[in-house]
């Protein structure tokens, strides 16, 4: 349903349902200006706010809180002095947090419990006024230079391109060996391992194959927590707040999602899981070029992976490197940052794309030029020595059936795009319908594929070669 639908459903038995429903689409910067512009002033919301259905005003609070709109902060802390359910205050208190009322959170007392069947309440208010509290808590920029003594950390690199990781962390002074999609060091030198630009993350091992029992897991991780951390589960299918509530209680240290200096990462399998000690407080400026991203921008690890894999097969020693759907131009900075290129160029028929380009290449000082123009209308008088691209693909742009055409123009065109020996890596998740369309043109030749990973995708990585004037004869006449 719209935004404008479920508004209408706020009258009677369906407003407690309407509002959960609203909260949901909220989630997304989409929805929340879906149902700003179909609520328009406030009277709305005071009106619930107000209601005499204590469900009603606890979902209000709920909505209020995901629009993060500060000027309903006022509202709320007027509620705040009258509101006497106790099941609903927890989201009165969390929306208050996320609207910046620090005064009126400040103001207010958490109530005393008076008797058993108000002890649950009372104490989901404690714990609902703790995390709107911690909110105004900040963390100061990394600064942890060096751990206390040596240790395993685990660095992960995109999937596929761990050899590249590898090789990076070799020029930075690291030995370190492969392990699946990491490569394992044993450093005290983080601020080092965060000068890796192949790197996604790295995580201190605490332990693996615990079971999944908070008391099993604070056991382990205990002598790990500094004094400001989260928790963070992945692939747990149950009561992730319960547990880490639980878990909480049993660890030193104070659990706190909005400030903090590391995170214990817990990887859930079934009933077992491996845990990892996170850092926040490294200094991480590896990507001064990234201030702007589209949605379908690459991650930059994966960017200095890819063009890292690329570069090295180049024999030319400043390459021209050119990408004919350039987005907001992450694989030409990563190009660049590690080698001297004769020229940079990135061409793409989105007005904004090309605009985050140009702000992303000021930020980074890069040398590279971005022109607004269609691939297919596009004119290259000399040829790129190497083209480097992150293809539209249909379930991240457009759709497969119109990249059909897409690739099958670009392809015909992609030999006239590059040098005499000129070679072109391309990224997409329409892999089936590139490699059909690259084998069926004479004038190219399919070097090598492999296969990525990404915002849980699988796009494959294709190098493809010019065919020199010999070999494009010989081609032909195989086909012949």
């Amino acid at each position: 349903m719209t935004a404008a639908e479920l508004l209408a459903k706020l009258n009677g038995d369906t407003a407690v349902e309407a509002l959960s429903a609203l909260c949901a689409l909220a989630k997304t910067k989409q929805g929340k200006a879906e149902i700003e512009e179909a609520i328009g002033d406030r009277a709305l919301l005071a009106a619930l706010v107000g209601s005499e259905q204590p469900k009603v005003r606890k979902n209000a609070y709920r909505l209020i809180g995901a629009l993060e709109n500060e000027r309903d902060a006022a509202l709320l802390a007027s509620a705040l002095k009258t509101e006497t359910t106790l099941f609903a205050i927890p989201s009165l208190l969390l929306a208050l947090g996320r609207l910046g009322a620090k005064d009126a959170l400040e103001a207010y007392s958490v109530p005393v419990s008076e008797s058993p069947a108000t002890d649950k309440h009372v104490a989901e208010i404690g714990i609902a006024y703790e995390k709107a509290m911690q909110r105004f808590e900040t963390v100061e920029p990394g600064t942890l230079e060096a751990l206390d003594a040596p240790r395993e950390i685990l660095c992960f690199a995109p999937h596929g391109f761990a050899e590249q990781l590898k090789d990076e962390l070799g020029a930075l002074g690291f030995s370190g060996t492969v392990q699946g999609d990491a490569v394992k060091l044993f450093t005290r030198d983080v601020a080092r391992v965060y000068r890796a630009n192949c790197m996604i993350e790295a995580l201190l091992p605490i332990a693996f194959d615990v079971p999944m029992d908070p008391k099993a897991i604070a056991a382990a991780a205990k002598t790990c927590i500094g004094e400001r951390y989260r928790i963070e589960i992945r692939g747990y299918l149950k009561d992730r707040s319960g547990f880490i509530e639980r878990l909480k209680t049993l660890l030193d240290g104070r659990n706190n999602p909005s400030a903090y200096d590391c995170e214990l990462r817990i990887d859930s399998r079934n009933d077992r899981c491996d845990l990892y000690w996170k850092l926040w407080n490294v200094r991480d400026e590896r990507y001064p070029w990234r201030k702007g991203a589209l949605p379908a921008s690459m991650h930059p690890a994966l960017a200095y992976a890819m063009s890292r894999y690329a570069l090295s097969l180049v024999s030319v020693p400043r390459p021209s490197v050119f990408d004919p759907f350039c987005g907001s131009g992450s694989l030409l900075f990563a190009a660049e940052a590690q080698r001297g290129c004769r020229s940079l160029l990135g061409v793409d028929k989105s007005g904004t794309a090309i605009g985050i380009a140009r702000e992303n290449a000021k930020a980074g000082k890069s040398r590279a030029r971005f022109i607004c123009r269609d691939i297919l209308r596009f004119e290259s008088r000399d040829g790129a020595d190497l083209l480097l691209s992150n293809l539209p693909f249909g379930n991240r742009v457009g759709t497969h059936r119109g990249n059909e055409q897409l690739y099958a123009r670009f392809v015909r065109r992609l030999p006239n795009l590059l040098r005499e020996g000129g070679a072109a890596v391309l990224y997409t998740a329409d892999a089936k319908l590139l490699e059909r369309l690259i084998r069926e043109n004479p004038r190219l030749a399919l070097r090598e594929k492999r296969r990525t990973a990404a915002g849980g995708l699988s796009p494959w990585i294709f190098t493809v070669d010019k065919c020199g004037t010999s070999s494009y004869n010989d081609r032909n006449k195989e086909r012949k």
